[in-house]
């Protein structure tokens, strides 16, 4: 329990910092250019967050292929900075994988979540990966977890399409936790090095 305060107290200065640092801005945007899997993955995840919402309750090949993508990228980029996590870590993602599977299986969105989601949590699990823990690298693991609960409230979303006022709130709610899970993100590969 005391490391899941300390992990959370790391992952609020993290953002605290992402969002409240100014001089980090310049900084932000050039690991953008100057890593070009970063820089795709970014353009990928804005495609896929239009098909998101032009296709959300059938959802087109197009969306599925470029929020795979995003996180595909962003993996890579955690991989060449040396993450690989252990059997825990891809154990817990992969059981969280396959309770989304089940829980869409009958769904239109079932593949989507399907492929998207094994995307999404190889993110989170490299970004998990205890090596990464360094000043520079804290909330990248927070924020690959705000991504997976993001690819979570788009899959809520989708199912309540029918109840406007529920939707509304879901999708608020994806917004915001979406935008504050690339921030930690990208912040935290800005502020690492890849090998």
């Amino acid at each position: 329990m005391n490391d899941f305060l300390v992990r959370t107290r790391e992952g609020a200065a993290a953002l605290w910092r992402a969002v409240t640092d100014i001089s980090a801005r310049p900084q932000v945007l050039a690991s953008v250019r100057e890593e070009p899997a970063v820089g795709a993955g970014v353009v990928a995840g804005a495609i896929g967050q239009v098909e998101k919402v032009r296709r959300l309750t059938r959802p087109s090949a197009l969306g599925v292929a470029a929020v795979t993508a995003n996180h595909a990228a962003y993996a890579w980029s955690l991989y060449r900075r040396g993450a690989r996590n252990d059997a825990l870590g891809w154990g817990l993602r992969a059981a969280a994988w396959g309770a989304g599977v089940a829980s869409t299986r009958s769904q239109p969105t079932s593949a989507a979540v399907a492929v998207g989601g094994a995307a999404v949590l190889a993110t989170s699990a490299l970004a998990g990966d205890p090596a990464l823990r360094t000043d520079a690298g804290k909330g990248m693991s927070h924020g690959a977890n705000l991504l997976v609960a993001a690819e979570g409230l788009t899959a809520l979303r989708a199912a309540l399409q029918q109840r406007k006022r529920k939707v509304r709130l879901v999708r608020a709610a994806e917004a915001g936790t979406l935008i504050l899970g690339h921030l930690l993100l990208i912040d935290g590969l800005s502020r690492t090095r890849a090998r």
